[in-house]
């Protein structure tokens, strides 16, 4: 109850805030919340790199509560036909749903990346006060950019303990904000449009992400992967641009802010960022007409242009830029700022150089060549969405192109752009077509991109790994914007553009008769209701209400549950900052991630050469590989097992430059593993699993020979004489 009472707080500061925005300025009231947001990632993200983000918070809400008190002096200034828009009604009723549903179910994470980063690093802030790059910890995965942490972070700041669900309502709240300025164009009377746009977007997510049908819970609206949310977040400023005729620059700073947010919410955004700005800034200088852009008419028609271009192009490139020369230094790889890590350790301008060179013919590598040639191939073979009607078709022949594949949403987006064309009038069809021409261009430009990435970032082993995840954001994005052009292009029109239309309507047509431009109005409409017909029963298809969000069982969560359960048992019988070596063999190391996410801040979990495997039994398999990144292993003859070698990745961060060395590549025997303990100051071991080549290697060291099923022992003893006793306490591993 607490934790709803401080989401529902923190919602209201935001409600003020962007009611203040709705009523101060020209801004649509629909895209009031989705400004407040943007600027509140960005406030936080600058705050939490000053190591000041206490104070950050503390000024958002002095700040909302100073909006409230406006809104309420001023309350007579906002009629119910400005602020109770379609838009409006969408963000508050979803999330307002989304908040007390969250609150009731408390879903809490479950999925891989979460532990890894998504869902451990907003903890990290919550529990230390301060950015997880500065209080990293264990943390292997602290690279990312902070702007969704710091939206978790504004939602958490009320509160003494951290709640999972409370990130999940953070990252729904922003992405039920997207949709309702990507609304904000349409008024009372177009309510049945907003209707119609409304439940497409919702439904959006699911469509461009599900393409099967699953067992398991769907995690679109309880995830707090970056993927949805960053895709999402690349069609809001386009599709407040192009939907809203009148440029002002209320209108236009948000779009400015969408864009840099964007950009700071994972590193890939960086290039969707780019994009969008570029078809901003090419409609801003080229189609637009003079009297579009409020500030032509007191500075110039040009400068006020390039002032706006400047600023897009800013919001893109600045943040980007910032975050990279500010982690590189924390970080202490020596790396260069620009730095992409990966196979070929190339600079972001490094890898498009050589791309492009490639792409054309010179010097040409065999992988790029099979690596681009997949890319391609997937792009109308690959199923990544709902909109599959191969099911009419053979498999072979023109049905495998009609499987929901990136072909297929490339035509449903032209397909909708099309209709928005032909329903718009005069004055912006311009825009429209320019906008299809060069979205189409910059989804290629992404594409390749992408394509780049897999060649020279990723490793050979890893090559399309996660294409779907990697490809679908420009779709999500993509298609909001679309379909946000053609609601804004059916609503009505006023009656001098009635008139028109009417005077150009053929001969014959009565007066009961629309039109042309009426009746490709009433077509598009149709169209949107279609689509959201369609969307409603492929949603309905492949997310059953009992998997998804909507009613999720409680099964799901059991097992993590008795996770949780466990790892509060071994954090009652430690004392408080004590470090825990870990034991999972046989596991990819998830079990570490979970372990460690609930076990911070009370104890330290030591990395334990990387969480997975300690040793593996000779069964034949080449294991003799080593790099000084991920180590490998190295076969002892006379035990007949192969013992793990440490690379640079699994050697704990706080051990000095000569314990480093000395552990660096050595294979991990029972006397390295005391050496260890000793080294890192580990006082317990938690056993998740272990094997028998485990029992082979260690047992003599545990008192009870690891036959009492302990899951938590004290490490006793120095040197020779280091043996470990079981803790009761620490309960028994399953």
């Amino acid at each position: 109850m607490t934790a709803f009472l401080e989401t529902m707080l923190t919602f209201a500061g935001l409600l003020a805030m962007a009611g203040f925005l709705a009523g101060r300025t020209r801004l649509p009231a629909g895209a009031a919340p989705l400004a407040v947001l943007c600027g509140s990632m960005l406030w936080l993200s600058v705050f939490a790199c000053l190591d000041r983000l206490f104070l950050g918070g503390l000024l958002w809400f002095a700040g909302a509560a100073a909006a409230a008190v406006w809104c309420a002096v001023k309350r007579k200034t906002f009629t119910k036909r400005k602020v109770l828009t379609p838009s409006v009604m969408v963000f508050l009723g979803a999330s307002l749903v989304i908040i007390v549903l969250f609150a009731v179910r408390q879903p809490i994470f479950m999925e891989w990346d979460e532990f890894s980063f998504w869902g451990i690093a907003p903890k990290v802030v919550k529990e230390t006060g301060r950015l997880y790059l500065l209080e990293p910890g264990e943390l292997r995965s602290i690279t990312f950019a902070p702007g969704l942490v710091m939206l978790a972070q504004l939602f958490q700041f009320l509160g003494a303990a951290f709640v999972p669900w409370k990130v999940y309502a953070a990252y729904d709240i922003l992405m039920f904000a997207i949709y309702a300025a990507a609304l904000a164009v349409l008024e009372r009377r177009h309510w049945h449009l907003a209707v119609l746009g409304a439940g497409f977007a919702v439904l959006l997510p699911y469509l461009c992400t599900v393409y099967m049908r699953n067992i398991y819970v769907e995690t679109i609206y309880i995830s707090a992967y970056a993927d949805v949310p960053m895709g999402l977040l690349f069609g809001a400023p386009l599709a407040l641009y192009f939907t809203n005729r009148h440029k002002s620059p209320a209108l236009l700073a948000a779009v400015c802010l969408a864009v840099a947010a964007c950009c700071i919410t994972k590193e890939t955004s960086f290039a969707l960022a780019l994009i969008a700005a570029a078809l901003v800034c090419f409609d801003l200088l080229f189609v637009q007409k003079k009297d579009s852009v409020p500030l032509a008419g007191r500075i110039g028609h040009i400068p006020a242009r390039l002032g706006w271009c400047a600023a897009l192009a800013a919001s893109a490139v600045v943040p980007y830029v910032a975050w990279v020369l500010y982690r590189t230094p924390l970080l202490g790889t020596g790396a260069s700022a620009t730095d992409l890590g990966g196979d070929q350790q190339m600079s972001m301008f490094q890898m498009l150089f050589t791309g492009l060179c490639e792409l054309v013919g010179i010097g040409r590598t065999e992988r790029f060549g099979r690596v681009m040639g997949k890319m391609w191939q997937y792009y109308y073979s690959t199923s990544l969405s709902s909109f599959r009607v191969g099911g009419l078709f053979a498999e072979e022949g023109i049905g495998r192109y009609l499987n929901g594949s990136g072909l297929i949403i490339t035509l449903l987006v032209l397909a909708l752009l099309g209709l928005a064309f032909l329903a718009a009038g005069r004055g912006r069809r311009a825009g429209i077509g320019w906008f299809a021409l060069l979205s189409t261009l910059g989804f290629a430009a992404y594409y390749i991109f992408i394509g780049f990435t897999y060649v020279y970032v990723f490793p050979e082993s890893s090559e399309m790994t996660d294409y779907n995840r990697y490809i679908y954001p420009y779709y999500l994005g993509w298609l909001l914007t679309a379909a946000a052009i053609l609601a804004a292009s059916c609503r009505g029109v006023c009656a001098r553009r009635a008139q028109e239309s009417v005077s150009r309507a053929p001969l014959g047509a009565g007066p009961g008769q629309p039109g042309p431009l009426t009746a490709w109005k009433q077509a598009g409409a149709l169209a949107l209701a279609a689509l959201t017909a369609f969307s409603c029963w492929r949603t309905a298809t492949f997310v059953q209400p009992q998997l998804s969000v909507v009613d999720f069982p409680d099964s799901y969560y059991a097992g993590r549950r008795r996770d949780i359960a466990a790892h509060d048992r071994v954090k009652a019988a430690l004392e408080e900052g004590e470090r825990v070596f870990f034991v999972a063999t046989g596991d990819d190391g998830g079990a570490w991630f979970k372990a460690y996410y609930d076990l911070f801040p009370e104890i330290h979990l030591d990395y334990s050469f990387g969480g997975g495997d300690i040793v593996r039994a000779d069964d034949g398999t080449d294991l003799s590989y080593y790099d000084e990144q991920t180590g490998g292993y190295a076969y002892d003859a006379e035990t007949g097992l192969y013992y793990n070698r440490p690379g640079t990745y699994g050697i704990p961060k706080d051990l000095s430059g000569e314990q480093a060395a000395y552990f660096l590549g050595r294979p991990f025997t029972a006397d390295v593993l005391c050496r260890y303990l000793e080294a890192t100051g580990c006082t317990a071991i938690l056993i998740e699993s272990v094997s028998d080549a485990f029992l082979q290697a260690y047992g003599h060291l545990f008192d009870d020979g690891l036959a009492s099923g302990a899951a938590l022992y004290r490490v006793e003893g120095t040197g020779a004489d280091m043996h470990f006793s079981p803790i009761e306490e620490g309960g028994l591993r399953e």
